[in-house]
Parts: C-alpha cells; structure tokens; sequence
C-alpha cells in the first residue's frame, strides 16, 4: 500500500473485483459495460461491448429526469473507469441522441440529382428526374432495411442481455441461500479440516469485509452512526457461545456470496461442502434397505418356534 493505494496488481484487480461484485448484488437494474475491447472469451458474460451503447456525460444534477427515455445507470466491468458507474442510452434509434443518423448518412450518402447540360431536352430532363426518384426509392428501402437489421439485432442483444441478467439474478439468489445455510449449520467448534478451510477464507479477506457483516447486523438502519466496526464488535458481545462460529463464518465467507469468474475458485461452494454437505441419494437409500431387512430377521425364528411346539 502506498497511502490509498494497492501497488499490488493481482491484490488490486481482486478488489475492484470484489467491488463490481457487490455494486452488481445490490442493485441488479445496472447495465454492465466494457469500455474497451477483448476477446469474447475474455468478456464479462452479459456484458455489453463498445458498439451496443452510447455512453452519456454525467449530469450536473444526478436527480435530474433521464436525459432520454432509454437512458440507464450502468457499471463499467473493465476497460477505462473500471469499476465507476456511467449513464448510458440503449437506443440505437434515440431521437434525442441523433448524431448517429448523420454518421451513418456521411458514409452512406442519398444519391443526389446530375445536373442537366445545357443542349436537355423536356423528354430528357423528365428521364433524369424520373431515374434519380428511381435511385432515391432504391437507396431510401435499402435505408430501411439496414434499419430494420439494426433493430432485430438490437433486439436480439437485449434479449440475450435480459436473459443473462435474469439467470445471474438466479444465481445469486442460489448463492445467498447456500451462503445462510452455511451458517445456520456452522458447529459449536471446528474441527481440524474446518478450522483448516476457516484460515483458508481469512488469508483471502478483502480490505471491506466488514461492511456487508456491518450492513446484515445494522438490519437496514442507514442512518446509524456507527462505525463498521463498531456495528461488528457490538454484534460480537451480544453473540452467545456457541454461535459464534457462526459469525466467524459470516465474517469470511460475505465477501463470496457474489458469482465469481471464471479464474476465480468458488469458495462458498466449497464451503458448504466443509459445514453443511448434503446427504447423497444412495446413503439415504441404504438406510432405507438397512431398515427394511430388520423385521425380516424374525422369520427364520417364527419357523423354528411351530417346528419346536409341535416335536413337544
């Protein structure tokens, strides 16, 4: 660290990380944006790319309406502000933003009308009118069509986009649900392969741990005056015995309940595979066949019995 700042490369890319993560898990409406270019093996799943927006100058006023109907708040996932939130507009049409109709007209320009000669005839002049409203009919329907192409691809992306975002949503629901069931099954101790994982979680924390610990404890007061900390230590004096591991828990594993990349381990879910394993089908299986066999034991007897009354 050097003042506020993380010199450590891999450490600081794990934070802003961290950060996107979190900006993204609390207010899911964010368009997630690059600003620069890399390949689509790289990129962000649902991430939109330079050419799919248009991104809009900060307003001087951030209460002020929309600068257009399409206009949204988005985070920007790499490239230049990685990390910051920008407004941008989805509308490759937008009337307000139209400086794009006249980019796509300078490279594609209208035909324009030849000038008559000097020597033209009524019948020829009638002919040049008639085969520039010809070209002019061409070129406004072959308009139309890219038009139209733009529209069902802009189409298609957003829909690909809403789908992405709504399987994310999903997941992180997943994710929160495995995270309270690894703490609502943490044991009174830890064993030595748990306390191993336990050390394994506190050697990755992130600098901010404590503010989603401070945030679940603070139960939505925004208006505390506490610190994190503070919040932290309070709910930490008023944890009974044998809960808590279960906060030691909450405070390493909150900073994973957010989906992670795709070079990023899962530690949430090996988590619960350490705290709260699910019972196999097989194992539940073998304890009902183990069940079943025991009344069949006293056949065997019962034969012996009558065969024992009648020798009598």
């Amino acid at each position: 660290m050097q003042g506020d700042q993380c010199l450590d490369a891999p450490c600081f890319q794990a934070k802003v990380t961290a950060h996107i993560d979190r900006e993204i898990a609390a207010r899911p409406e964010l368009v997630v944006i690059e600003t620069a270019w890399r390949s689509p093996k790289e990129q962000r799943p649902g991430a939109l790319q330079k050419h799919q927006y248009r991104e809009l100058p900060h307003p001087d006023n951030p209460d002020a309406e929309p600068p257009c109907p399409s206009a949204k708040a988005a985070i920007i996932v790499f490239g230049k502000n990685v990390g910051h939130t920008a407004t941008v507009c989805l509308d490759d049409d937008c009337p307000v933003h139209t400086h794009h109709q006249q980019h796509h007209e300078a490279a594609d320009p209208p035909p324009s009308l030849p000038p008559a000669s000097e020597e033209e005839t009524e019948e020829e002049a009638a002919r040049r009118k008639a085969e520039h409203e010809q070209r002019m009919a061409d070129y406004q329907a072959e308009q139309q069509r890219k038009e139209e192409e733009r529209k069902a691809e802009y189409e298609r992306q957003q829909k690909e986009y809403e789908a992405e975002q709504a399987r994310r949503e999903q997941q992180r629901k997943a994710r929160l649900a495995t995270f309270q069931r690894v703490i609502e099954h943490a044991p009174a101790s830890f064993n030595a392969t748990q306390m191993r994982f336990f050390l394994r979680l506190l050697i990755r924390l992130d600098y901010s741990f404590l503010e989603d610990v401070a945030t679940h404890f603070a139960d939505g007061d925004e208006n505390t005056e506490q610190s994190d900390e503070e919040i932290v230590l309070a709910a930490l004096d008023g944890t009974a015995d044998e809960k808590l591991t279960g906060l030691a828990l909450r405070l390493v594993l909150s900073d994973h309940t957010g989906i992670p990349h795709e070079n990023q381990p899962d530690l949430l879910a090996d988590a619960v595979q350490v705290f709260a394993p699910t019972k196999s089908k097989s194992g539940k299986a073998k304890a009902k066949t183990a069940g079943k066999g025991k009344p069949a034991m006293a056949k065997p007897t019962e034969k012996k019995e009558l065969a024992r009354k009648k020798a009598a």
